[in-house]
């Protein structure tokens, strides 16, 4: 099996390749942080606001932008249209699960898009070097657990929409939708210490801080360990619930199912 998945990911990889063109389509598409962060730091001038100073807003949206493409996904598109088009019939008669080949394409791309941010996240730190990131030891050791649990979620919850597509034929108005809540609720545009607090505190329990909210906060060193045993707990959480989902739609739709050679 591991054979199969090293051959579907140099496949995988060959094809970014070629269309690498679209991928950095996409990562520009992903330069919102960069916009919240010439607007907030704007607005923070030489004083701060909650407690954010300039460099702390360039630190925050240079990591979210980071983090956004590290533990992003952007499968949906595929598996919808698979399902809509019944391009996804030969994939059934493989011998590797259909879920299991969009994980690989999810993968795929993660070094040329990090290869197209590394540039931008460097010139964003040398024209204000104050806001470098200083996590401490433990935060940073635990870093690479919380990208690869944020991009496990991320993943999940991208099937579970897609897989809708067994039932509905707009999926993509509903992830729309979602992407608003994530923009919102994951800290990808704004710090979710800057609501009030009772609103924070509904947040940060919500899956989408599992998503970006929680690696950023752990790669600015902003978490107690206390705090840092939580984000797990929460993202181990939202990983098995969306996993189990991801797996009941699954089973569920593909009994409906009903393109040609399906």
């Amino acid at each position: 099996m591991f054979t199969k998945i090293g051959v579907l990911l140099r496949v995988a990889w060959a094809e970014v390749l070629v269309y690498r063109a679209e991928a950095i389509i996409w990562v520009l598409t992903g330069l919102l942080p960069l916009v919240m962060l010439a607007v907030w730091r704007t607005l923070a001038g030489d004083g701060n606001i909650a407690g954010y100073s300039g460099d702390d807003f360039v630190a925050y949206f240079v990591g979210a932008l980071a983090i956004r493409q590290l533990t992003g996904v952007w499968v949906i598109w595929d598996i919808e249209r698979e399902v809509r088009m019944g391009e996804l019939s030969p994939h059934l008669l493989r011998p590797l699960h259909p879920l299991l080949r969009y994980f690989v394409w999810a993968l795929s791309d993660k070094p040329l898009r990090v290869a197209l941010v590394a540039p931008m996240v460097a010139i964003a730190l040398l024209l204000a070097p104050g806001a470098l990131p200083q996590p401490g030891g433990l935060s940073l050791a635990l870093l690479p657990l919380a990208i690869v649990l944020g991009f496990g979620v991320y993943f999940c919850m991208q099937c579970c929409i897609g897989l809708l597509s067994f039932w509905f034929t707009q999926v993509l108005a509903l992830h729309d939708f979602w992407f608003g809540l994530y923009a919102l609720a994951s800290g990808y545009v704004v710090p979710l210490d800057l609501f009030p607090p009772a609103v924070t505190q509904v947040l940060v329990l919500l899956p989408f801080r599992a998503l970006l909210g929680f690696p950023l906060d752990l790669l600015l060193g902003k978490l107690a360990p206390t705090e840092i045993a939580t984000g797990f707990v929460l993202q181990l959480f939202w990983l098995v619930v969306f996993f189990w989902l991801m797996g009941w739609l699954w089973q569920r739709g593909i009994r409906r199912y009903g393109a040609v050679g399906a």
